[in-house]
Protein backbone atom coordinates (compact mmCIF):
# COMPACT_ATOMS: atom_id res chain seq x y z
CA UNK A 1 0.00 0.00 0.00
CA UNK A 2 2.63 2.47 0.99
CA UNK A 3 5.57 3.40 -1.72
CA UNK A 4 8.86 4.24 0.17
CA UNK A 5 10.59 6.93 -1.86
CA UNK A 6 14.46 4.69 -2.22
CA UNK A 7 12.71 1.77 -3.87
CA UNK A 8 15.78 1.20 -6.29
CA UNK A 9 18.52 -0.78 -5.51
CA UNK A 10 21.50 0.87 -4.86
CA UNK A 11 25.07 0.13 -5.52
CA UNK A 12 27.47 -0.04 -2.31
CA UNK A 13 29.58 3.10 -1.65
CA UNK A 14 32.84 3.48 0.24
CA UNK A 15 32.34 4.73 3.62
CA UNK A 16 33.74 8.33 4.41
CA UNK A 17 35.32 8.23 7.39
CA UNK A 18 35.78 11.98 9.40
CA UNK A 19 38.91 12.66 11.00
CA UNK A 20 38.76 14.00 14.21
CA UNK A 21 42.00 15.40 14.88
CA UNK A 22 42.05 19.18 14.74
CA UNK A 23 45.17 19.57 12.79
CA UNK A 24 44.01 16.85 10.01
CA UNK A 25 40.71 18.14 9.47
CA UNK A 26 41.51 21.46 8.90
CA UNK A 27 43.97 20.86 6.26
CA UNK A 28 41.10 18.79 4.67
CA UNK A 29 38.60 21.23 5.10
CA UNK A 30 40.79 24.23 3.13
CA UNK A 31 41.49 21.56 0.31
CA UNK A 32 37.46 20.88 -0.77
CA UNK A 33 35.64 23.05 -2.69
CA UNK A 34 32.22 23.86 -1.59
CA UNK A 35 31.01 20.65 -3.86
CA UNK A 36 33.00 18.26 -2.45
CA UNK A 37 32.65 19.37 0.70
CA UNK A 38 29.63 18.66 0.67
CA UNK A 39 30.17 15.22 -0.85
CA UNK A 40 31.36 13.80 2.08
CA UNK A 41 28.50 13.58 3.54
CA UNK A 42 26.37 11.36 0.31
CA UNK A 43 26.71 8.32 1.63
CA UNK A 44 27.53 7.92 5.24
CA UNK A 45 28.11 9.98 8.85
CA UNK A 46 30.44 8.84 11.62
CA UNK A 47 29.38 10.60 14.70
CA UNK A 48 31.95 12.27 16.93
CA UNK A 49 33.36 10.05 19.30
CA UNK A 50 35.35 11.81 22.16
CA UNK A 51 39.13 10.66 21.88
CA UNK A 52 42.70 12.10 22.64
CA UNK A 53 44.22 13.94 25.61
CA UNK A 54 41.55 16.09 27.54
CA UNK A 55 42.36 20.13 27.25
CA UNK A 56 43.86 21.67 30.05
CA UNK A 57 41.13 24.33 30.19
CA UNK A 58 38.80 21.10 29.31
CA UNK A 59 40.13 19.84 33.31
CA UNK A 60 40.59 23.12 34.91
CA UNK A 61 36.32 23.25 34.48
CA UNK A 62 35.66 19.24 35.97
CA UNK A 63 38.34 19.88 38.64
CA UNK A 64 36.30 23.86 39.23
CA UNK A 65 39.71 25.48 39.06
CA UNK A 66 38.93 28.22 37.32
CA UNK A 67 39.16 32.14 38.27
CA UNK A 68 36.00 33.73 38.65
CA UNK A 69 36.27 36.73 38.27
CA UNK A 70 33.25 39.65 39.76
CA UNK A 71 34.01 42.83 39.40
CA UNK A 72 30.68 45.05 40.83
CA UNK A 73 31.00 47.30 43.37
CA UNK A 74 27.28 48.21 43.73
CA UNK A 75 26.52 44.57 44.41
CA UNK A 76 24.93 44.46 47.75
CA UNK A 77 25.91 40.83 48.43
CA UNK A 78 28.09 40.01 51.74
CA UNK A 79 31.40 37.49 50.96
CA UNK A 80 29.08 34.71 52.11
CA UNK A 81 27.07 35.53 48.87
CA UNK A 82 29.51 36.10 46.39
CA UNK A 83 31.58 32.74 47.87
CA UNK A 84 28.17 30.95 47.52
CA UNK A 85 27.58 32.16 43.46
CA UNK A 86 31.04 31.30 42.67
CA UNK A 87 30.40 27.44 44.19
CA UNK A 88 27.12 27.51 42.31
CA UNK A 89 28.62 28.83 39.48
CA UNK A 90 31.44 26.08 39.44
CA UNK A 91 28.71 23.22 39.97
CA UNK A 92 26.75 23.96 37.25
CA UNK A 93 29.36 23.72 35.40
CA UNK A 94 31.15 20.59 36.69
CA UNK A 95 27.79 18.72 35.99
CA UNK A 96 27.51 19.83 32.60
CA UNK A 97 31.19 19.17 31.77
CA UNK A 98 31.00 15.59 33.36
CA UNK A 99 28.05 14.34 31.92
CA UNK A 100 29.68 14.22 28.49
CA UNK A 101 27.28 16.76 26.71
CA UNK A 102 31.09 18.87 25.99
CA UNK A 103 32.96 18.23 22.96
CA UNK A 104 36.79 18.36 22.49
CA UNK A 105 39.31 17.53 20.38
CA UNK A 106 36.41 17.78 17.89
CA UNK A 107 35.78 19.93 14.24
CA UNK A 108 33.47 22.48 15.27
CA UNK A 109 35.29 23.66 18.46
CA UNK A 110 38.38 24.76 16.72
CA UNK A 111 36.44 26.76 14.07
CA UNK A 112 34.17 28.81 16.22
CA UNK A 113 37.10 29.55 18.99
CA UNK A 114 38.60 30.93 15.53
CA UNK A 115 35.59 33.48 15.08
CA UNK A 116 35.58 34.31 18.85
CA UNK A 117 39.16 35.48 18.86
CA UNK A 118 38.60 37.50 15.72
CA UNK A 119 36.12 39.11 17.91
CA UNK A 120 38.30 39.63 21.45
CA UNK A 121 40.79 41.08 19.24
CA UNK A 122 39.07 44.12 19.28
CA UNK A 123 38.28 44.10 22.87
CA UNK A 124 40.72 45.92 25.62
CA UNK A 125 41.48 44.81 27.94
CA UNK A 126 41.10 41.48 25.85
CA UNK A 127 38.76 39.43 28.22
CA UNK A 128 39.72 35.39 29.06
CA UNK A 129 37.03 33.71 27.33
CA UNK A 130 36.95 29.94 26.77
CA UNK A 131 34.15 29.19 24.30
CA UNK A 132 33.35 24.99 23.89
CA UNK A 133 30.72 23.21 21.98
CA UNK A 134 28.21 21.21 23.26
CA UNK A 135 25.84 18.12 22.25
CA UNK A 136 22.83 20.24 23.44
CA UNK A 137 20.09 20.50 20.69
CA UNK A 138 18.49 23.98 22.07
CA UNK A 139 19.41 26.74 19.98
CA UNK A 140 21.07 28.37 22.82
CA UNK A 141 24.43 29.94 23.53
CA UNK A 142 25.52 30.64 27.94
CA UNK A 143 28.05 32.19 29.02
CA UNK A 144 29.36 32.33 32.79
CA UNK A 145 31.38 34.30 34.92
CA UNK A 146 34.47 32.38 35.13
CA UNK A 147 34.30 33.03 31.21
CA UNK A 148 33.03 29.61 29.89
CA UNK A 149 30.98 30.20 26.82
CA UNK A 150 29.05 27.36 25.91
CA UNK A 151 27.19 26.85 22.35
CA UNK A 152 24.68 24.47 21.61
CA UNK A 153 25.04 21.94 18.69
CA UNK A 154 21.74 22.90 18.13
CA UNK A 155 22.60 26.77 17.00
CA UNK A 156 25.46 25.87 15.02
CA UNK A 157 22.90 23.49 12.94
CA UNK A 158 20.71 26.57 12.41
CA UNK A 159 22.99 29.40 11.64
CA UNK A 160 23.38 30.47 7.86
CA UNK A 161 26.71 32.19 7.83
CA UNK A 162 29.70 33.09 10.14
CA UNK A 163 28.36 36.39 11.05
CA UNK A 164 25.29 35.16 12.51
CA UNK A 165 27.91 33.04 14.51
CA UNK A 166 29.73 36.10 15.36
CA UNK A 167 26.96 37.69 16.52
CA UNK A 168 26.02 35.16 18.97
CA UNK A 169 29.22 35.13 19.98
CA UNK A 170 29.52 38.49 21.00
CA UNK A 171 25.99 38.80 22.18
CA UNK A 172 27.48 36.41 25.08
CA UNK A 173 30.68 38.40 25.30
CA UNK A 174 28.31 41.59 26.14
CA UNK A 175 26.93 39.28 29.00
CA UNK A 176 30.65 39.17 30.47
CA UNK A 177 31.72 41.89 29.85
CA UNK A 178 28.51 43.38 31.86
CA UNK A 179 28.87 40.90 34.44
CA UNK A 180 25.47 39.82 33.90
CA UNK A 181 26.03 36.26 35.08
CA UNK A 182 26.63 37.48 38.85
CA UNK A 183 24.29 40.17 38.73
CA UNK A 184 21.07 38.37 37.82
CA UNK A 185 22.37 35.76 40.35
CA UNK A 186 22.60 38.95 42.82
CA UNK A 187 19.17 40.25 42.02
CA UNK A 188 17.34 37.02 43.30
CA UNK A 189 19.14 36.74 46.20
CA UNK A 190 18.34 40.23 47.55
CA UNK A 191 15.35 40.38 49.57
CA UNK A 192 13.95 43.63 48.59
CA UNK A 193 13.32 42.46 44.97
CA UNK A 194 10.74 39.46 45.92
CA UNK A 195 7.28 40.60 45.49
CA UNK A 196 4.04 40.47 47.40
CA UNK A 197 2.43 38.40 44.28
CA UNK A 198 3.83 36.19 42.24
CA UNK A 199 2.70 37.84 38.79
CA UNK A 200 4.29 40.93 39.95
CA UNK A 201 7.69 39.12 40.78
CA UNK A 202 7.69 37.28 37.35
CA UNK A 203 6.77 40.60 35.57
CA UNK A 204 9.31 41.86 37.37
CA UNK A 205 11.66 38.73 36.43
CA UNK A 206 10.94 39.53 33.13
CA UNK A 207 11.39 42.99 32.20
CA UNK A 208 15.10 42.38 33.86
CA UNK A 209 15.90 39.46 31.61
CA UNK A 210 14.55 41.88 28.55
CA UNK A 211 16.99 44.66 29.45
CA UNK A 212 20.46 42.54 30.06
CA UNK A 213 19.25 40.78 26.66
CA UNK A 214 18.73 44.57 25.01
CA UNK A 215 22.06 45.67 26.85
CA UNK A 216 23.78 42.17 25.62
CA UNK A 217 22.42 42.82 22.19
CA UNK A 218 23.88 46.63 21.48
CA UNK A 219 26.86 45.40 22.49
CA UNK A 220 27.36 42.90 20.61
CA UNK A 221 26.71 45.16 17.14
CA UNK A 222 28.80 47.52 18.29
CA UNK A 223 31.63 44.82 18.54
CA UNK A 224 30.63 43.49 15.14
CA UNK A 225 31.55 46.45 13.12
CA UNK A 226 34.69 46.67 15.01
CA UNK A 227 35.74 43.16 13.70
CA UNK A 228 34.64 43.99 10.52
CA UNK A 229 31.59 41.75 10.37
CA UNK A 230 28.09 43.13 8.68
CA UNK A 231 26.13 43.94 11.77
CA UNK A 232 22.82 44.00 9.41
CA UNK A 233 23.32 39.74 8.64
CA UNK A 234 23.76 39.50 12.42
CA UNK A 235 20.74 40.70 13.72
CA UNK A 236 19.15 37.44 11.02
CA UNK A 237 20.46 35.14 13.71
CA UNK A 238 17.29 36.08 16.15
CA UNK A 239 15.06 34.88 13.09
CA UNK A 240 16.82 31.52 12.95
CA UNK A 241 16.11 30.93 16.98
CA UNK A 242 12.60 32.11 16.36
CA UNK A 243 11.12 29.92 13.29
CA UNK A 244 10.94 26.71 12.13
CA UNK A 245 13.87 24.17 10.75
CA UNK A 246 11.86 24.49 7.47
CA UNK A 247 8.69 24.92 6.66
CA UNK A 248 6.60 22.04 5.17
CA UNK A 249 5.43 18.14 6.41
CA UNK A 250 8.43 16.16 6.35
CA UNK A 251 6.30 13.25 6.72
CA UNK A 252 4.08 13.63 3.69
CA UNK A 253 6.82 14.31 1.66
CA UNK A 254 8.37 10.75 2.38
CA UNK A 255 5.10 8.74 2.70
CA UNK A 256 2.40 8.54 1.14
CA UNK A 257 0.51 8.71 4.43
CA UNK A 258 -4.04 8.88 3.89
CA UNK A 259 -5.09 12.58 4.81
CA UNK A 260 -7.21 11.57 7.24
CA UNK A 261 -4.38 10.17 9.44
CA UNK A 262 -2.78 13.99 9.50
CA UNK A 263 -3.69 16.38 12.43
CA UNK A 264 -5.79 19.27 11.03
CA UNK A 265 -4.45 22.62 11.94
CA UNK A 266 -6.64 22.89 14.75
CA UNK A 267 -5.73 19.59 16.29
CA UNK A 268 -2.34 20.86 15.59
CA UNK A 269 -3.02 23.95 17.98
CA UNK A 270 -4.83 22.02 20.40
CA UNK A 271 -1.80 19.31 20.88
CA UNK A 272 0.72 22.22 21.35
CA UNK A 273 -1.10 23.63 23.98
CA UNK A 274 -1.19 20.60 26.20
CA UNK A 275 0.68 20.83 29.01
CA UNK A 276 2.55 23.70 27.67
CA UNK A 277 4.81 25.43 30.67
CA UNK A 278 3.93 29.02 31.05
CA UNK A 279 7.11 30.29 31.34
CA UNK A 280 7.98 28.66 27.78
CA UNK A 281 5.70 31.51 26.34
CA UNK A 282 8.26 34.05 27.30
CA UNK A 283 11.26 33.50 25.40
CA UNK A 284 9.80 34.16 22.28
CA UNK A 285 8.08 37.59 23.20
CA UNK A 286 12.02 38.51 24.25
CA UNK A 287 13.83 37.93 21.41
CA UNK A 288 10.85 39.41 19.37
CA UNK A 289 11.08 42.93 21.51
CA UNK A 290 14.86 42.22 21.06
CA UNK A 291 14.33 42.51 17.37
CA UNK A 292 12.30 45.39 17.63
CA UNK A 293 14.57 47.60 19.62
CA UNK A 294 17.64 46.59 17.60
CA UNK A 295 15.54 48.18 14.33
CA UNK A 296 14.22 50.93 15.94
CA UNK A 297 18.16 51.46 16.93
CA UNK A 298 19.59 51.18 13.65
CA UNK A 299 16.70 52.90 12.33
CA UNK A 300 17.05 56.00 14.52
CA UNK A 301 21.05 56.31 13.60
CA UNK A 302 22.03 58.94 10.59
CA UNK A 303 24.18 56.36 9.27
CA UNK A 304 24.50 52.53 10.33
CA UNK A 305 28.00 51.26 10.72
CA UNK A 306 28.49 48.16 8.91
CA UNK A 307 30.38 46.05 6.60
CA UNK A 308 29.79 44.15 3.46
CA UNK A 309 32.16 41.04 5.07
CA UNK A 310 29.81 38.12 6.42
CA UNK A 311 33.15 35.80 6.36
CA UNK A 312 36.43 36.61 8.36
CA UNK A 313 38.10 33.10 8.46
CA UNK A 314 36.85 30.86 5.25
CA UNK A 315 32.80 29.94 4.20
CA UNK A 316 34.15 26.61 3.08
CA UNK A 317 35.30 26.03 6.94
CA UNK A 318 31.53 27.31 7.66
CA UNK A 319 29.68 25.12 5.76
CA UNK A 320 31.46 21.86 7.19
CA UNK A 321 30.80 22.83 10.33
CA UNK A 322 27.22 23.49 9.60
CA UNK A 323 26.37 20.42 8.08
CA UNK A 324 28.45 18.29 10.67
CA UNK A 325 26.75 20.08 12.92
CA UNK A 326 22.79 19.42 11.58
CA UNK A 327 24.34 15.55 11.90
CA UNK A 328 25.41 15.74 15.17
CA UNK A 329 21.85 17.26 15.94
CA UNK A 330 20.15 13.93 15.22
CA UNK A 331 22.63 11.72 17.39
CA UNK A 332 22.22 13.67 19.80
CA UNK A 333 18.17 14.34 19.49
CA UNK A 334 18.19 10.00 19.37
CA UNK A 335 20.46 9.59 22.42
CA UNK A 336 18.10 11.99 24.34
CA UNK A 337 15.05 9.52 23.23
CA UNK A 338 13.56 12.25 21.25
CA UNK A 339 13.12 10.36 18.20
CA UNK A 340 10.60 12.77 16.44
CA UNK A 341 13.22 15.39 16.06
CA UNK A 342 15.45 13.17 15.17
CA UNK A 343 13.40 11.74 12.41
CA UNK A 344 12.15 15.30 11.59
CA UNK A 345 15.90 16.35 11.21
CA UNK A 346 17.16 12.97 9.35
CA UNK A 347 14.06 13.37 6.85
CA UNK A 348 14.99 17.23 6.03
CA UNK A 349 18.97 16.18 5.82
CA UNK A 350 18.05 12.75 3.53
CA UNK A 351 16.07 14.93 1.09
CA UNK A 352 19.67 16.19 0.38
CA UNK A 353 21.51 13.28 0.80
CA UNK A 354 19.35 10.44 -0.59
CA UNK A 355 21.80 7.75 -0.60
CA UNK A 356 23.30 8.09 3.14
CA UNK A 357 23.27 5.20 5.09
CA UNK A 358 23.16 6.84 8.23
CA UNK A 359 20.09 8.77 7.72
CA UNK A 360 18.32 6.03 6.91
CA UNK A 361 19.67 4.37 10.42
CA UNK A 362 18.18 6.92 12.11
CA UNK A 363 15.04 7.23 10.49
CA UNK A 364 14.54 3.32 10.69
CA UNK A 365 15.57 3.45 14.46
CA UNK A 366 13.38 6.35 15.02
CA UNK A 367 10.14 4.81 13.43
CA UNK A 368 10.94 1.52 14.94
CA UNK A 369 11.19 3.43 18.42
CA UNK A 370 7.57 4.95 17.55
CA UNK A 371 5.81 2.00 16.80
CA UNK A 372 7.75 0.13 19.68
CA UNK A 373 6.12 2.74 22.00
CA UNK A 374 3.01 2.89 20.56
CA UNK A 375 2.07 -0.68 20.28
CA UNK A 376 2.29 -1.07 24.19
CA UNK A 377 0.44 2.19 25.16
CA UNK A 378 3.09 4.15 26.22
CA UNK A 379 3.60 6.81 22.95
CA UNK A 380 2.10 9.64 25.23
CA UNK A 381 5.20 9.11 27.58
CA UNK A 382 7.68 9.36 24.94
CA UNK A 383 5.74 12.58 23.26
CA UNK A 384 5.54 14.77 25.80
CA UNK A 385 8.86 15.84 26.52
CA UNK A 386 8.95 17.04 23.20
CA UNK A 387 5.54 18.47 23.29
CA UNK A 388 6.35 20.75 26.30
CA UNK A 389 9.79 21.99 25.26
CA UNK A 390 9.83 22.05 21.31
CA UNK A 391 8.69 25.18 19.92
CA UNK A 392 8.70 23.93 16.25
CA UNK A 393 5.45 24.21 14.69
CA UNK A 394 6.13 21.35 11.76
CA UNK A 395 8.16 18.67 14.64
CA UNK A 396 4.82 19.01 16.84
CA UNK A 397 3.00 18.45 13.75
CA UNK A 398 4.79 15.21 13.52
CA UNK A 399 4.30 14.53 17.20
CA UNK A 400 0.24 14.93 16.62
CA UNK A 401 0.92 12.75 13.31
CA UNK A 402 2.35 10.20 15.96
CA UNK A 403 0.27 10.41 18.84
CA UNK A 404 -3.28 10.31 16.29
CA UNK A 405 -2.07 7.40 13.85
CA UNK A 406 -3.56 3.97 15.03
CA UNK A 407 -0.94 0.95 15.37
CA UNK A 408 -1.71 -0.96 12.44
CA UNK A 409 -1.26 1.85 10.00
CA UNK A 410 1.77 2.83 11.73
CA UNK A 411 3.44 -0.98 11.58
CA UNK A 412 2.68 -1.07 8.14
CA UNK A 413 4.56 2.37 7.85
CA UNK A 414 7.20 1.35 9.86
CA UNK A 415 7.75 -2.69 7.82
CA UNK A 416 7.63 -1.10 4.42
CA UNK A 417 10.27 1.30 5.03
CA UNK A 418 12.55 -1.35 7.41
CA UNK A 419 11.88 -3.78 4.39
CA UNK A 420 13.52 -1.10 1.76
CA UNK A 421 16.46 -0.20 3.99
CA UNK A 422 17.21 -3.69 5.21
CA UNK A 423 17.51 -4.51 1.13
CA UNK A 424 19.42 -2.21 0.67
CA UNK A 425 21.64 -1.89 3.44
CA UNK A 426 21.68 -5.25 5.12
CA UNK A 427 24.41 -6.36 4.56
CA UNK A 428 26.98 -3.47 5.19
CA UNK A 429 24.73 -1.49 8.12
CA UNK A 430 24.95 -3.07 11.56
CA UNK A 431 21.92 -0.67 12.76
CA UNK A 432 19.45 -1.46 9.90
CA UNK A 433 19.84 -5.15 10.10
CA UNK A 434 19.79 -4.94 13.86
CA UNK A 435 16.11 -2.81 14.01
CA UNK A 436 15.11 -5.09 11.22
CA UNK A 437 15.57 -7.98 13.98
CA UNK A 438 13.70 -5.96 16.10
CA UNK A 439 11.06 -5.42 14.30
CA UNK A 440 10.00 -8.75 12.74
CA UNK A 441 10.42 -9.69 16.38
CA UNK A 442 7.76 -7.19 18.01
CA UNK A 443 5.48 -8.19 15.02
CA UNK A 444 5.58 -11.70 14.04
CA UNK A 445 7.56 -13.50 17.23
CA UNK A 446 10.73 -14.78 18.08
CA UNK A 447 10.73 -17.73 16.28
CA UNK A 448 9.96 -16.15 12.77
CA UNK A 449 12.57 -13.03 13.40
CA UNK A 450 15.32 -15.85 14.30
CA UNK A 451 16.70 -15.27 10.99
CA UNK A 452 17.51 -11.50 11.11
CA UNK A 453 19.46 -11.77 14.59
CA UNK A 454 21.26 -14.93 12.33
CA UNK A 455 21.72 -12.23 10.01
CA UNK A 456 23.32 -9.70 11.93
CA UNK A 457 25.86 -12.30 13.82
CA UNK A 458 26.88 -13.13 10.58
CA UNK A 459 27.38 -10.02 9.21
CA UNK A 460 28.80 -7.75 12.02
CA UNK A 461 30.73 -10.10 14.40
CA UNK A 462 32.80 -7.28 15.79
CA UNK A 463 29.12 -5.36 15.71
CA UNK A 464 28.12 -3.42 19.03
CA UNK A 465 25.28 -5.62 19.02
CA UNK A 466 26.52 -8.93 18.35
CA UNK A 467 25.79 -10.83 22.31
CA UNK A 468 22.48 -9.16 22.18
CA UNK A 469 21.55 -11.08 18.46
CA UNK A 470 23.21 -13.51 19.46
CA UNK A 471 21.05 -14.22 22.72
CA UNK A 472 18.15 -13.90 20.39
CA UNK A 473 19.37 -16.60 18.21
CA UNK A 474 19.32 -19.03 20.84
Amino acid sequence: MLNIFLNKKRTQSGLLYFIHTVNAFRFLVLSFLPTALFAQFDNNYIPIKAKGEMPSRFYQTLTGETEIKIVLEDADLSKKRQKAFETTTRFTLQQIFLSGSIYYNDPCTPYVREVMESLLATVSPKPQIDVFVSRFASPNAAIWQDGTLIINIGLLARLENETQLAFVLAHEIGHYQNNHPFRQYARQNQPDNIQKRALDNLKASVAYTQEKEEEADAFALELLTQAGYDNDEGRKALDLILKDFVSENCMSHFFPIDEADMCSELEVQTYINMDRRTAGHFAPLIVKKRQEEMEHSAASQDEVASKDDVYMASPNDFEAIRHIAQFELIENNYSEADYISTLYYAMILQKKYRDNIYLSAKIAESLFQLYFYKKRGAIDRILKVNRENNAQKEILRLSCFMRKVDEDTLQELVGTYLSTQYKNWGEVDETIAITMAKYMEATTGREEAKSYFQHCTKHFPQGKHYLYAKARCE
